[in-house]
């Protein structure tokens, strides 16, 4: 087999970095024992400095576990810091470890203490596919979950592992290409530790089976880590569901969501949100569709309204209201009604009255004999303006009347103005000829039930002046 290339190994490196997004532009701190991978680490990191806008900076701890050989490794490891053009900071053990994982510890100590006084938020070790195999192996012989099993991860907790893409073969073939002999740990060959039986004995047999088995164990490893990310989403999922389920407030057509209670995972929300549209309206969703929900629930501010399959998804600030589609029963509220003298007309719940006793109702107007003769009531339409006023999205909004309600509020009409959005806006008086309007009947109704007790507050705070352009829409 032909001894693998230093190109290729750099630029397997360079890719596997890129994919998992390990480096970012700054200083970082490279963990250099003396050893072949770690060796190759340093070499490795300085081919590819330039190119991520890496400043980087070696560190070696001394365990105290070789107290023969302690020095000259920390000689090695300068030697290659002078190499690479990087400064050392060495670190040593104040007691010699009583285990792998107090040796670990400590050492991890001493690399985020160089890490903070630096200013690196990332520090770097020589972790290769060898030492992922042995891992996986290790976990699951130690009856590891899920989240054990899927081993190192590129990127986790401030530590960066890019060696994760190559082997020790590569790492052998980057230190014999630049004619360096790293420092050899002998214990790394004592049977005494776990590890090293499974590499030395078990690694070796399962290789009979299959040689790639290296490459085999890793890619369960990155497997378990998808798994293990997918199940917990779906956990955040459900929690969002079962929190829904206690903030519902329910009416005959709506139901509502408050969107501070979703998950911060932006596949879990979006997921939760998906699931509560279809559970509310049976509806499906495209990808379009299912982005538009998640920009329209990423916010809290103002209304805002979003037509989708199977209804209406209207924001009001935080509560998020599905409003499923249903047709109107009476079809003389569903088109433009035109005002005659001496009638009136129903509208959503509201009546409204031209030249005729108020019976009641609580808004009146007065116009002119031209303008009575041509008025009409209506929904609103995009870009309505309502005369002297402004844009009517900004009257509803300063008038505070949600979104859900905009739809059936009546607007009295001449033309394409509106001159008059009873119980928001001040009314006219500019003739002789009576308009009446407010929530049908004379004892209280459902219309009543929704507008009367608050359209009069609304009124209140929409009576003052015509707002400037340009200033101040209040408090929402």
């Amino acid at each position: 087999m032909a001894a693998p290339r230093p190109r290729g190994i750099v630029s397997a490196v360079r890719a596997f970095a890129r994919r998992h997004e390990i480096f970012r532009p700054g200083p970082i701190v490279l963990a250099v024992s003396g050893g072949t991978d770690s060796t190759a680490l340093a070499l490795i990191a300085a081919e590819l400095r330039e190119e991520f806008g890496l400043v980087l900076h070696v560190a070696h701890f001394d365990h105290r576990t070789r107290p023969r050989d302690a020095a000259k490794d920390a000689q090695f490891v300068a030697e290659i810091a002078n190499h690479i053009g990087a400064p050392i900071r060495v670190g040593r053990a104040q007691r010699a470890p009583k285990s792998e994982d107090d040796a670990r510890e400590q050492r991890y100590a001493f690399l985020r203490r160089v890490a903070q006084e630096i200013g690196a938020t990332t520090i770097v070790t020589g972790h290769t596919i060898d030492d992922q195999a042995e891992t996986v192996l290790l976990h699951l012989t130690r009856g590891s979950g899920l989240a054990g099993v899927a081993g190192m991860r590129p990127l986790r907790d401030g530590i960066a592992r890019p060696l994760l893409a190559i082997g020790r073969a590569e790492t052998t073939a980057i230190c014999k290409a630049t004619k360096i002999k790293p420092r050899e740990d002998p214990s790394n060959r004592s049977l005494r530790f776990a590890r090293n039986r499974i590499r030395r004995n078990v690694i070796p047999e399962l290789g009979r089976i299959n040689p790639r088995v290296r490459a085999a164990l890793a890619r369960f490893a990155e497997a378990a880590t998808e798994a293990d990310a997918q199940l917990n989403a779906n956990a955040d999922v459900e929690n969002v569901v079962r929190a829904a389920d206690a903030a519902i407030n329910d009416t005959a057509t709506t139901k509502v969501l408050d969107v501070r209670r979703l998950p911060s995972n932006a596949a879990a929300r979006g997921s939760a949100l998906v699931r509560w549209w279809r559970t509310q309206t049976g509806g499906t969703l495209t990808a379009r569709n299912r982005a538009a929900l998640a920009a329209l629930a990423s916010s809290t501010a103002g209304t805002r309204r979003l037509d989708l399959p199977g209804g209406s998804a209207v924001r009001e600030y935080a509560r998020l209201n599905f409003v499923a589609r249903q047709a109107v029963a009476n079809e003389e509220e569903r088109t433009p009604q035109r005002l005659a003298k001496g009638s009136g007309v129903h509208w959503h719940g509201w009546r409204i009255n031209l030249d005729m006793a108020a019976d009641g109702l609580p808004f009146t107007a007065r116009v002119d004999d031209a303008t009575a003769a041509n008025l009409v009531v209506r929904a609103r339409r995009p870009g309505d303006r309502v005369l002297k006023r402004g844009k009517l999205r900004d009257v509803f909004v300063d008038a505070k009347v949600p979104e859900r309600q905009r739809d059936r509020w009546p607007l009295l009409t001449v033309e394409q103005d509106v001159i008059w959005v009873p119980g928001v806006t001040p009314s006219p008086e500019s003739g002789d000829v009576v308009i009446a309007a407010g929530p049908a009947g004379t004892g209280r109704t459902a219309g009543e039930d929704q507008v009367g007790n608050q359209t009069r507050k609304r009124r209140v705070a929409s009576m003052s002046e015509a707002r400037r352009k340009g200033g101040n829409r209040g408090p929402r």
